[in-house]
């Protein structure tokens, strides 16, 4: 594992609940959370069914709460955050959506009993999580036997040097990112829990450096400043990332790693 500076927890988890009370708005409308190939992938492997009860951690917008909304009996749609969880729900009602309840909830103390949940689903969250495998061991937790977490998040490449640059670039962007996970840790981390992995894939999405760094609301000194240390990388890294530049020399956009996890409760 490549280490990074950690943080006290609850520092954190305030970072988070400050920086998704003032970006929430942008999340409940941005375009890579509503949609795309992960959530559709998601929900391919699900195995739904009317009768199940589901649970969504770290909801953001709401999108994945609402894509599993119409094939389970109830989803309880939760996130730290109270103002982005208030959010998710006026656009889930917005929807139509009549089955879903609500739940201010920690992802690594989640308030609920043991083997509540059928289905658990989070979605390009995990990284802003203090302590990643203690959400994991808490989802098995909540999971009947048999359960399914089904499991999407920005991924650090294997490669030590590109991993640092990823992670580096998504913490200056964000203050609340934690660290975004290998494929190996996030293997590992399952297994610890008591949640076998049944299939892993993986993503590439395009970030448009405008939109980034607009939807973190990034003073424009910052945005500058990050743009240029993106641009200057090593040419392997660029070459990885796939970084394109506008016609006048800015940065257009980038390109990084996601990995969806299957993982059933034995």
């Amino acid at each position: 594992m490549t280490d990074i500076p950690q943080h006290d927890p609850n520092v954190q988890k305030t970072q988070v609940q400050d920086y998704f009370s003032r970006t929430a708005e942008s999340y409940v409308a941005s375009f890579s959370h509503r949609t795309g190939n992960d959530l559709q992938r998601l929900i391919e492997l699900g195995e739904w069914h009317p009768r199940q009860q589901a649970l969504d951690i770290a909801t953001g917008g709401g999108h994945t709460a609402h894509a599993v909304s119409s094939r389970v009996e109830q989803v309880t749609v939760s996130d730290l955050t109270p103002r982005m969880l208030e959010k998710a729900r006026e656009y889930l009602l917005g929807q139509g959506v009549t089955n879903a309840s609500f739940a201010v909830a920690d992802a690594e103390q989640l308030p609920f009993e043991a083997e509540t949940f059928d289905r658990v689903t989070c979605r390009i969250a995990a990284h802003h999580f203090p302590n990643v495998r203690q959400s994991v061991k808490e989802v098995a937790r909540v999971l009947k036997p048999g359960g399914i977490y089904l499991l999407i998040d920005c991924m650090a490449p294997g490669d030590a040097e590109l991993d640092k640059f990823d992670n580096t670039v998504e913490k200056w962007r964000d203050s609340s990112h934690g660290r975004s996970y290998t494929a190996e840790e996030w293997q590992t981390f399952f297994n610890d829990a008591g949640l076998q992995v049944e299939h892993m894939e993986f993503f590439r999405k395009i970030h448009q450096y405008d939109d980034w760094t607009s939807r973190s609301q990034l003073p424009s000194n910052e945005k500058a400043t990050l743009e240029q240390f993106i641009l200057n990388s090593d040419p392997r890294v660029q070459s990885y990332f796939e970084v394109k530049q506008k016609a006048d020399g800015h940065l257009k956009s980038f390109t990084n790693d996601f990995i969806l996890l299957k993982g059933r409760k034995s």
